[in-house]
């Protein structure tokens, strides 16, 4: 009903809106640019320029799948950040980790990486100003004061190297203007009383030669979640604790930028960037439990055959009726629960918050000869971060996580990009990358013996490295004709991994640490025995502390070479096809509880091939663009968890490993057209088939008999007996989906500008974004799924005479689809899920001056 409802209104908008502009008698005047339409009002569509080659193009120019954004068009969305841009690219799903909600989840073509560990490298590859983002954590990127975002669909092994795995995304702030003097002031008010003031401000110091501008910003918002109020203990609800806000967040930004050009050959930039956030920790809901994993001892235990249909956890034998199946499982056929709200939960951790501080600096350098552009490239990047979450979802100390972390690195990138000759186009560089960083984390139950040694509900580590990686690359094009040319690109690639350590559980501490204390936590007793060897628990009477390092870590090194052809049938119509390899970087398992984990072998790089072929075309005088393209990817070695017998406490492991390949074929088609002056109407759509071509391993722990209770063939030498006689079976899982690799993701919208005579111009629009259902777990995970979402977002837009002033009335999300963003079991005490983003609405004011 709701969707039928959104759909209607949409409709009948639109119907008037188009039945407005077919009639009209005039055309409305061209705006001169007017702020915030992605589309001139009068002729063509909007050339917009892109950067994917290292050089200024147009988009349609440019022979790879790649979606842009123009400052306006981003304005438009009312973007924060690079979630505000989720689906609007074919292929493209821009998200948060749900457990964190300032760490991107992004995924393209159905692969992404949906987890924070530093250690752990993305398949999505983020640049900001040219910089290289090396982490998911904190990645979601702010948009305040930005020139263009361009979303790199497939791999880009060659010019963007390593970990542009499944694509690449871009974004490009604005540089100060040297010649004029400028600013921008906008406020935004919407729930859950979110908050966003943002300054621009541009100063020529010296005309044409030196300027300085900055963009500042401050946030805020009380947080979509309600507390439930519920105390399973006495089963009552506390109605003081009822409804009040939780998951919060305020942070507040600035970017000075400094721009130098002494002469026409010569400009250089100097971007710094300072963020301060200090917001609530995050919560979880708690499902109900159905891991299926027979390591879970209420279930029978290992080796019996009740594990493998046991759903029940410690939470729900301490307290029963507390979980809540929020979104069921309709590939289970398990219809969730009436009347749950997956934004109202419990959250009791005294601890609560959510800090950053983060500081960045980076200098660009151009200079610009008669045979072709030199760049320069420095950055330094230095964050601090602390996050309390009371992972256990309930009103009662369970369970809870605490992580604090800092992180540095340096980068340096030179390269060349020229029109050689007539017949020759070359791009080639170097790149070096320096990062470093240092995790604590720790999973407790506060108020009972927290913090101590000894307690057996309370697990501590760290872990760290550090990682130099440097890179050689080139691409050239050859004009075979006017027509017809042919590109060539190879990357080398050289990377190494040290001085890596961990300090896991057995860490003599402190008793009764605050886990705010100080940056400094849980200092180890050197004077107490080692006891890494043999993975034992130290205890009060028998301290032990254990520090496992290994400071030669590893090398990798990778050859990522690209072959294509590109024909222009004319001025309007290109098409090109091409093969591209890319990798994403192996790595070691550096929160490893084990030592054999963390002594073991690596595990090594992800490879892909990607073939491609496509078209872009421009149709009736630029209003329409019509551009498509199809693949094939081969992906080898994927980095997936294997379960495999450990001398620790619990007798087994989770290892990260190369057992699985998959393949994936696709379409992905986008469409802009301006039907008539005033009326744009854009379009796209995205159908993946991604799949396992081999899955081996164990991912529900020991099994009861060699051949595994739960059916599936053993596959690989790896199945290994335990002495207790049970099996660490590796079984065939390749019939699992790909977690976040929906087949069909599409997007339909229109807007439609016209002016109201001496009063200026009003601008409507609207937004279908669907995606088909998906898994919303990588691993064996029941309850995981999500099923198809419809989102509807819709806006109006009042823009004064002389277009400074601007007032937006903005709603997404109209229908309150709400879905599940992820799940993940936390062995066998409970499950923790996040919702999708709710429906959310607000004003937006804006003055240039």
């Amino acid at each position: 009903m709701r969707h039928r409802l959104a759909f209607f209104i949409s409709a009948s908008a639109f119907a008037m809106a188009a039945t407005g502009a077919f009639a009209q008698d005039n055309p409305p005047a061209d705006s001169g640019g007017q702020s915030g339409s992605l589309f001139s009002q009068r002729g063509g569509i909007e050339t917009v320029i892109s950067s994917a080659q290292k050089k200024e193009e147009s988009v349609q120019e440019v022979p790879i799948p790649v979606t842009a954004f123009s400052s306006d068009a981003i304005e438009r969305k009312f973007a924060v950040n690079l979630e505000d841009l989720n689906k609007l690219a074919p292929s493209v799903q821009l998200q948060t980790v749900g457990l964190f909600h300032n760490a991107s989840s992004f995924t393209v073509r159905g692969i992404g990486t949906s987890g924070i560990e530093s250690f752990d490298d993305p398949h999505v590859a983020i640049f900001i100003d040219g910089v290289y983002q090396p982490r998911n954590a904190w990645a979601v990127a702010n948009l305040l004061d930005v020139e263009s975002v361009e979303m790199l669909r497939g791999p880009q092994g060659t010019i963007y190297g390593r970990n542009a795995y499944s694509g690449a995304i871009t974004l490009t702030t604005n540089r100060p203007d040297t010649s004029e003097y400028s600013g921008k002031a906008s406020l935004q008010y919407g729930n859950p009383g979110k908050l966003v003031v943002s300054l621009i401000g541009n100063i020529p110091v010296v005309q044409d030669k030196f300027a300085m501008r900055l963009a500042s910003q401050f946030y805020k918002d009380n947080g979509f979640y309600k507390n439930d109020g519920y105390d399973p203990i006495t089963q009552t609800v506390d109605e003081d604790l009822k409804g009040t806000r939780i998951q919060g967040n305020k942070f507040v930004y600035f970017r000075p930028s400094f721009r130098f050009t002494p002469n026409d050959a010569l400009d250089v930039t100097l971007t710094t960037e300072f963020i301060r956030q200090r917001g609530d920790g995050t919560i979880s809901l708690n499902p109900s439990y159905d891991p299926r994993t027979p390591s879970n001892p209420l279930c029978g235990g290992v080796g019996t055959p009740t594990a493998y249909n046991c759903n029940t956890s410690l939470m729900e034998v301490l307290y029963p009726g507390l979980t809540k199946n929020y979104f069921g499982d309709a590939e289970l056929g398990i219809p969730k629960d009436k009347n749950n709200d997956p934004y109202e939960v419990g959250y009791n951790l005294p601890y609560n918050n959510s800090d950053l501080n983060s500081y960045t600096a980076t200098l660009n350098a151009d200079y610009t000869t008669n045979f072709g552009t030199f760049s320069f490239l420095a950055n330094y990047q230095h964050q601090r971060d602390a996050i309390n979450t009371d992972t256990d979802g309930t009103n009662i100390d369970f369970f809870a996580s605490t992580r604090f972390q800092t992180y540095e690195t340096y980068q340096f990138e030179t390269h060349f990009v020229s029109d050689f000759s007539e017949t020759i186009d070359l791009i080639a560089g170097l790149f070096y990358l320096y990062d470093s960083y240092q995790l604590g984390q720790i999973l407790w139950t506060p108020n009972i013996g927290r913090f101590t040694y000894d307690n057996p509900l309370m697990s501590y580590f760290q872990n760290g490295q550090d990682r130099k990686t440097w890179a050689a690359y080139a691409q050239f094009e050859l004009h075979i004709t006017d027509q017809l040319s042919a590109v060539a690109g190879v990357r080398y690639s050289w990377e190494k991994k040290y001085n890596i350590f961990s300090a896991p559980n057995n860490s003599v501490v402190n008793q009764g640490l605050d886990p705010n204390s100080d940056w400094t936590r849980f200092p180890t007793n050197s004077s107490a025995p080692d006891c890494s060897p043999v993975g034992s628990l130290g205890t009060t009477a028998n301290p032990c502390y254990a520090f496992w390092s290994n400071p030669d870590g590893d090398t990798w090194d990778n050859f990522a070479p690209r072959v294509g052809l590109n024909y222009k049938v004319n001025d309007d119509v290109m098409l090109f096809a091409f093969w591209q390899r890319a990798y994403k970087s192996g790595g070691f398992v550096n929160n490893a509880s084990a030592y054999t984990t963390f002594v073991g072998s690596p595990y090594g790089e992800e490879l892909i091939d990607n073939f491609e072929g496509g078209f872009k075309t421009e149709w009736f005088d630029s209003r329409l663009q019509f551009n498509g393209n199809i693949y094939y990817q081969k992906l080898k070695g994927l980095q997936r968890q294997v379960i495999r017998p450990a001398n620790n406490p619990s007798g087994q492991e989770t290892f990260i490993s190369n057992n699985a390949d998959a393949r994936a074929y696709g379409v992905e088609l986008e469409m802009v057209l301006i039907p008539t002056d005033g009326l744009t109407i854009n379009a796209n759509m995205a159908y993946n088939d991604i799949k396992y071509t081999n899955y081996c391993a164990d991912l529900d722990g020991p099994e009861p008999f060699a051949t595994p209770a739960n059916g599936r063939d053993l596959c690989g030498p790896g199945s290994t007996q335990l002495p207790n006689g049970t099996w660490i079976a590796f079984t065939d899982f390749s019939d699992l989906k790909l977690g976040f690799a929906p087949k069909l993701i599409a997007n339909l919208g229109w807007t439609y500008d016209f002016p109201i005579g001496d009063m200026g111009n009003i601008s409507i629009g609207n937004s279908f974004s669907y995606t088909s259902k998906m898994a919303t777990s990588g691993v064996f995970l029941p309850r995981s799924d999500r099923r198809s979402m419809l989102l509807v977002d819709a806006q109006i837009s009042w823009e004064s005479p002389n277009s400074k002033y601007r007032v937006s009335v903005w709603g997404k999300n109209l229908t309150n689809d709400i879905q599940r963003l992820s799940v993940t079991p936390v062995a066998f005490l409970f499950s923790f899920e996040q919702a999708t983003r709710p429906r959310t609405y607000g004003i937006t004011l804006t003055a240039d001056f």
